[in-house]
């Protein structure tokens, strides 16, 4: 949903590409299809995340959500726990802090991911 920053991608196509290249001048290069500007394969803040559709596919197959880490203060993500809750789905957040949205998930881990993960996934 945010991207690589190991790919680029053409500002006009939107088609993403493996790119490890390390760009230090202002003269960027250029879609090789069409010459648009690309930019790197991420979301800036107050951009859409990518591929919402398919999280949102997802979530509705989904009989457990399990989220690592977060904040929990940051939209469209932090609202992920609340559509599960809608939808009767387990909801299980792992990480070192409370997130802000702590009252939403149904069991909370405090610890690191690498410590609790293990335990949790066969």
């Amino acid at each position: 949903m945010h991207g690589s920053l190991f790919e680029s991608r053409c500002t006009r196509c939107n088609q993403p590409f493996p790119d490890h290249s390390f760009y230090e001048s202002t003269n960027l290069p250029t879609c090789k299809t069409c010459a648009a500007p690309i930019r790197p394969h991420i979301v800036w803040f107050g951009e859409i995340p990518l591929d919402m559709d398919a999280i949102y596919r997802e979530l509705n197959r989904a009989t457990a959500l399990l989220v690592v880490g977060t904040s929990g203060s940051v939209y469209p993500a932090a609202g992920f726990v609340n559509i599960a809750n809608q939808r009767r789905i387990r909801t299980i957040y792992v990480g070192p802090e409370e997130p802000l949205n702590i009252e939403a998930f149904d069991e909370v881990i405090l610890s690191p991911a690498t410590e609790a993960l293990p335990s949790l996934l066969p």
